[in-house]
């Protein structure tokens, strides 16, 4: 046999296996719905020995055993309610000064070990995929500044010092990347008592009005805003790359104090369902909670959820409120744990392959997402 009938032959039986995997695993689906008798044709493999060139030509006008595919849904069509990622907690977060922690050890070990994260930078963060980020903000009326830190006094430390910079060194970032997907930033604004420290200023509407002039001043041009959404109706995902969507994360009288007149701030908040301002809820358990987190979703709201919280779940590697906050179709599920918690003998760490995927409540069929 001649080298070029060879190779022919050679393709013609690679071709004929290939045909005979394919019809064993369509029989084999087949049998699985005890259907295949009424779905399965009768086949004839032809035999290595005919002429293989009629044989490709007479293969090539059959009708195919794989089933055409439907087109995936690609990230041109999707909505930013139909994506879902990871954020930090108290993205800001350096370790508590080591003197603090020997204080409060003799006083409270279990808040010490609930204390026990820090996180990189936020530029690193958002490099290694993370799409929400999370500030806690103190009021200094008579600097008209705001410092970002977690615990009045004691666990202060922070990778930004002020909401200022904490902002424009996020709008850099975005500025160097201006196709990342919208970024998330939630707020909370500090001012409870807590004995034995210094009282934190309270929060006002001046308090406020001063957050909204900084937060206009550096982020206002690219802001997704409560007024833009109307009937939960949310923005297409390629319309909202370079964005941020704030969010005030506060109930009570701090809430009801920022929304009013909510159609003229920058911010979310996390208001009751069936309020003109509501639009994105801050549900934390998404254990308990899974169920209501997935009807919101449903409904159109987005959600943020935490996936672990005052460092149990790394501790313990239980990965089962991880498993919740993902499958409860909550947009934003938060960590302390992108990066694995070797620090705890174990590689407890929440992330994705990629900084979205898609929704598993709300993409559609044939969903295919990327940033």
């Amino acid at each position: 046999m001649s080298g070029s009938n060879r190779h022919s032959y050679t393709n013609t039986l690679a071709f004929i296996m290939k045909k005979q995997m394919i019809l064993f695993r369509r029989l084999f689906a087949c049998l699985k719905v005890l259907l295949c008798q009424f779905i399965l044709a009768p086949v004839i493999i032809a035999s290595p020995l005919i002429d293989e060139h009629q044989f490709i030509f007479e293969e090539a006008k059959k009708e195919p055993l794989i089933p055409s595919q439907q087109p995936a849904f690609t990230s041109a069509g999707m909505h930013i309610n139909q994506i879902q990622f990871v954020g930090s907690h108290n993205s800001y977060k350096q370790a508590m000064p080591d003197g603090f922690v020997k204080q409060l050890m003799k006083v409270n070990p279990k808040v010490v070990e609930s204390l026990e994260y820090e996180h990189a930078s936020l530029a690193e963060q958002l490099d290694l995929g993370i799409r929400k980020l999370e500030l806690d903000v103190f009021y200094v009326a008579y600097q008209d500044k705001f410092l970002v830190g977690h615990v009045q006094q004691i666990d202060m430390n922070s990778n930004c010092a002020t909401l200022r910079i904490c902002l424009t060194q996020i709008m850099a970032w975005s500025q160097n990347n201006p196709t990342h997907a919208p970024l998330w930033i939630s707020f909370n604004a500090k001012d409870g008592y807590i004995p034995g420290l210094p009282s934190p200023e309270a929060f006002s509407p001046a308090a406020f009005a001063l957050m909204d002039s900084i937060i206009e001043e550096v982020l206002g041009e690219k802001l997704i805003r409560p007024r833009d959404i109307v009937d939960l109706q949310w923005p297409l995902l390629d319309e909202s790359r370079g964005k941020f969507i704030l969010i005030l994360d506060e109930g009570g009288d701090k809430r009801d104090m920022y929304y009013d007149g909510w159609q003229q701030r920058p911010m979310f908040t996390s208001s009751p369902e069936g309020h003109p301002a509501a639009a994105i809820m801050i549900l934390n358990d998404p254990v308990g909670q899974l169920d209501e987190i997935q009807r919101l979703v449903r409904a159109g709201y987005m959600v943020r959820t935490r996936a672990d919280a005052d460092t149990r779940e790394a501790r313990e590697n239980d990965t089962r409120r991880r498993a919740a906050a993902f499958a409860s179709g909550a947009q934003a599920v938060s960590t302390d744990y992108y990066l694995p918690a070797t620090h705890f003998g174990n590689e407890y760490q929440v992330s994705l392959t990629q900084p979205l995927q898609c929704n598993p409540i709300t993409a559609p069929a044939n969903c295919q997402v990327s940033e």
